[in-house]
């Protein structure tokens, strides 16, 4: 289709006639980026599978090593949990350690790093497969969301201990349980954004999951409030026997 112009042409008896400008979807940029979209999430796919696999093994052998049934709750995301979950999740480590001579403290921040890792990758590989199901019905999303595409590729090259999410308000959680939840879910929330949103400029907060599993697993201590509390009822009971 053209265009015309209603200018005239001296020793031209016609008139000049400018084309329509390209669609972007008929442009070899656009073609070459719909491209490199398709080869960065499809080479991610491969790359994160291994590791994943490797890690959802390790977890079901936390139980099938002992002999016993792999809880339903063990194939979900941990924000997905109840605190009774988590609860038999730390028996069965503990329970896993004294069978291995192993630290039972030591193999619990082991294992909840590799909660965390799991379902970090898990969480990759669902922002991938997201942005892929779109395309198909819409190759425009991956020109659309090209940032995140990218966003998306570096944060997976980054090192295993590295995590992206868009804030850390997890760390006002008041218990263990509540902070790998939160954390979690702000996992959720950034996978979910990368998926659905086109990127914006904006700082994301780089967590350590190493050092996010010591403060999860860490022992917890009981309050000098609850110290003499305990105090007082076993001098209460220790008058009772000398009455």
């Amino acid at each position: 289709m053209v265009k015309t112009n209603k200018r005239w042409c001296d020793g031209f008896s016609g008139e000049v006639q400018d084309a329509s400008p390209l669609k972007v979807e008929n442009t070899q940029e656009y073609q070459d980026v719909i491209a490199m979209a398709r080869f960065k999430l499809g080479t991610s796919i491969n790359f994160l599978k291994g590791p994943f696999n490797q890690l959802a093994e390790s977890l079901e052998s936390l139980w099938l090593s002992e002999g016993s049934q792999v809880p339903h709750f063990a194939s979900k995301f941990v924000d997905c949990w109840s605190a009774d979950d988590y609860a038999t999740f730390c028996e069965q480590v503990k329970l896993w350690a004294l069978d291995h001579d192993a630290d039972p403290f030591d193999e619990l921040r082991r294992r909840v790093r590799e909660l965390l890792l799991c379902d970090k990758k898990s969480f990759q590989l669902l922002t991938i497969t997201k942005l892929l199901d779109k395309s198909k019905d819409n190759e425009r999303v991956l020109f659309d969301q090209q940032a995140n595409v990218q966003q998306l590729c570096n944060e997976i090259g980054e090192k295993d201990d590295q995590v992206f999410i868009d804030h850390d308000g997890f760390k006002q959680s008041t218990s263990q349980f509540g902070r790998l939840k939160g954390l979690v879910q702000a996992m959720r929330q950034h996978s979910n954004y990368l998926a659905t949103q086109r990127l914006v400029r904006r700082r994301l907060v780089n967590v350590n999951l190493t050092e996010q599993a010591k403060i999860i697993s860490k022992p917890v201590q009981a309050s000098k409030k609850s110290e003499q509390s305990k105090k007082r009822k076993s001098k209460d009971h220790d008058d009772e026997l000398e009455l």
